[in-house]
């Protein structure tokens, strides 16, 4: 079984305390409340449709924040991150989206989740959209270059302690 834990609490102390010291936390939910839920994923073309423009180069992999859109049926990746990855379309699909109809081309890639021990997903069947996702930002909590539906949420027990700001995330 996988886990995934994120808590927002950083605490340092120069001196260290003493060992009979007692130190309470006020905890703010904020981080939570205010960019959601949001870690790094590994994307990679799905094993069996990648396919390198050159023979010697390496199959294109990058780590980018996930969003958890509960309001995702399936999950989806920024279009202009499909193409930095060379994903090859295997059809499209309509979305409803909060701006009506989309047809956007479907995918599959390979996702995994650094950093846990959450089981990977492979040759998973995926949509796309347009979420402004841009490299130069990076791991930035705002730059999100893939949307995690319900489709791979519905595999998971998630626990979300808004008052800790606290989430854990088991397969």
């Amino acid at each position: 079984m996988g886990s995934f834990s994120r808590f927002n609490v950083q605490f340092s102390s120069s001196p260290p305390l003493a060992s009979d010291t007692k130190v309470s936390f006020k905890l703010d939910h904020l981080s939570l409340l205010t960019y959601g839920l949001n870690i790094p994923v590994e994307l990679s073309p799905a094993g069996a449709l990648r396919k390198p423009s050159n023979p010697m180069q390496k199959t294109s992999i990058m780590v980018v924040m996930g969003h958890f859109d509960t309001g995702a049926s399936s999950t989806s990746i920024d279009i202009n991150l499909a193409r930095q990855l060379n994903l090859v379309p295997i059809g499209a699909s309509t979305r409803q989206t909060a701006g009506g109809p989309h047809t956007t081309p479907d995918f599959y890639i390979d996702l995994s989740f650094p950093g846990t021990d959450l089981r990977p997903f492979h040759n998973l069947k995926i949509g796309s959209c347009t979420l402004r996702y841009s490299a130069e930002n990076g791991l930035d909590q705002r730059n999100f270059g893939i949307l995690i539906g319900r489709d791979i949420m519905s595999r998971w027990n998630i626990v979300w302690n808004g008052p800790s700001s606290t989430v854990f995330i088991h397969d």
